[in-house]
């Protein structure tokens, strides 16, 4: 089991710059967020923290005030009134304006003083501040200064004048900015921490550039980019001490190690105990971003494991479904191949029963004519048996039976005769039989033929081999097993069943030989 430590809530106090007095409020447009960081983070504790002073009663507040604004109106009336008079002479004598023209003039600059202030002052109640409205306000004051102090002549040849006249200006600006500071405070109006004091440009021009290039390209305020630019600075200050450690061969938190980084971190603002309390802060802050990469890895390997999870599941539910395809065309397939066995087995039964009921169609035939001549044969052996008896008898009696024997013997001649005759005829009877065959066979395949054309059903050409079977006998003489035979079934009533159909499809005017069949397409349309 492993423990881990969870990172602070609230922000170190080496990364933050505490705003100076008033800066509480942003200028972005944009309401004052809530400090997250908590009275200790700086580092110090309460009881080291100065006795808290107490507040001035409402009475002294209200009493100064009225005397901060009595004063001030006496004394921006004072430099109105001055230096409307200076500009006023020194307009029409010194800057070329006519007499009728060079008040406009003085009343222009002052006023134009007081609007762009106002102005300024307005935007910020609407929190929709433009600090181009106060640098005009401070150029017209500059340009007010310069008129008073050159209204009597030269600034260098009259210092003292110059400074006299100047004085009053500077006087009303100072004043008007401090009250704006408190009503910005007392309004909690968007204050101006965040646009870029003067000073640092003079101080730090080329870091204060590359934050003003954040500030406009990202639109950051003042507050945020000075955070992270403090923040930067440190951690890089950081860094370089550890490098410097290494390089001295110090070990990291001995005393001769800490006791460089008050020195190290004094050009940040941070007190010797925040320096000697940063690497406990920098090892917690190295722990949470630890912890957070760890866990950043973790979510990256879980997707990663989802994403081939998903990937199998789409490949095993493919495999599935190519299974379902092959068991279903197998399954076709085997359906289909049943069924053309099953269509040649009943073909060739029905050829079977066809080719039979020719043969006994032929072959009753062939019994008929062949009984017919081994009858007439019969007789005619009959009468030459009989003849020769009484060719013997007559042989006994020579004398008696002379002519007689003559007669008979022309009578033996005649029924050799006609056996040979009853033999051709039995001959015949068999070339008949034999073409009685061929024309059955020749029928049975006009009709299997005419059955295929008109795409019968199995059992339609049943009911049809049993038709020929009754033509070809008596319907008597076709037995319900001869029928079960010729149509390949073991069902008695399937036999009896298709025998009457036979029987109501011959009543209905069926010849095979004329190839006539009444359930035909041809007949039925």
């Amino acid at each position: 089991m492993t423990t881990t430590i969870e990172p602070p809530a609230v922000v170190l106090a080496p990364f933050i710059s505490e705003p100076a007095e008033g800066e509480r409020t942003a200028v972005s447009g944009t309401r004052p967020e809530a400090s997250t960081t908590s009275p200790d983070a700086s580092g110090t504790h309460p009881e080291d923290a100065p006795e808290h002073t107490p507040d001035v009663s409402r009475r002294v507040k209200i009493a100064l005030g009225i005397a901060a604004i009595v004063g001030g109106c006496v004394m921006g009336a004072i430099g109105f009134y001055l230096s409307f008079g200076n500009l006023s002479a020194a307009g029409h004598t010194v800057f070329g304006f006519s007499e009728s023209d060079a008040p406009y003039f003085a009343v222009g600059v002052d006023v134009g003083i007081l609007t762009c202030l106002v102005l300024d002052l307005f935007m910020a109640t609407i929190r929709t501040s433009w600090p181009l409205l106060r640098f005009l306000a401070h150029g017209m004051t500059a340009a007010s200064i310069y008129f008073n102090a050159a209204a009597f002549g030269s600034i260098r040849d009259h210092i003292d004048k110059a400074l006299s006249h100047g004085l009053m200006p500077v006087l009303f600006v100072i004043g008007v900015e401090a009250g704006r500071r408190i009503l910005v405070h007392q309004a909690a109006l968007p204050a101006d921490h965040d646009t870029i004091p003067g000073h640092r440009w003079i101080l730090a021009g080329r870091t204060t550039w590359r934050m003003f290039r954040l500030m406009k390209i990202w639109d950051l305020t003042y507050s945020v980019v000075m955070e992270r630019e403090r923040a930067r600075a440190i951690h890089t200050a950081w860094t370089e001490y550890k490098a410097e450690l290494v390089k001295a061969g110090l070990a990291e938190g001995s005393e001769e190690a800490l006791a460089r980084l008050p020195k190290k971190l004094e050009p940040f603002g941070l007190t010797v105990d925040e320096a000697l309390a940063l690497p406990d802060q920098m090892a917690r802050e190295e722990l949470r971003r630890k912890q957070e990469k760890e866990r950043r890895d973790r979510e990256l390997e879980l997707e990663r494991e989802r994403g081939d999870h998903q990937a199998e599941m789409e490949r095993l539910a493919h495999r599935k479904e190519m299974a379902g395809l092959r068991a279903d065309l197998s399954a076709t397939e085997g359906v289909a191949g049943a069924r053309a066995r099953g269509a040649i087995a009943e073909a060739e039964a029905l050829a079977d029963a066809q080719a039979r009921a020719a043969t006994d169609l032929s072959d009753a035939t062939e019994s008929a004519d062949a009984a017919e001549a081994r009858k007439r044969a019969a007789e005619a052996t009959a009468e030459a048996v009989e003849a020769d008896a009484r060719a013997a008898e007559a042989d006994a009696d020579k004398t008696a039976a002379l002519a007689k024997s003559e007669t008979e013997k022309a009578r033996v001649s005649e029924a050799r005769r006609r056996a040979a005759e009853a033999d051709k005829g039995v001959a015949e009877a068999q070339k008949r039989a034999a073409e009685a065959r061929l024309q059955t066979a020749e029928i049975a395949r006009r009709a299997a033929d005419a059955e295929d054309a008109a795409a019968f059903t199995p059992r339609q050409r049943r009911v049809r081999v049993v038709a020929r079977m009754i033509l070809a006998k008596r319907p008597e003489d076709v037995t319900l097993e001869d029928i079960a035979v010729a149509i390949g079934v073991t069902s008695s009533s399937t036999a009896s069943t298709t025998k009457a159909d036979a029987l109501a499809l011959i009543e209905s005017g069926y010849d095979p030989v004329s190839g006539y069949d009444p359930e035909a397409p041809s007949r039925m349309q």
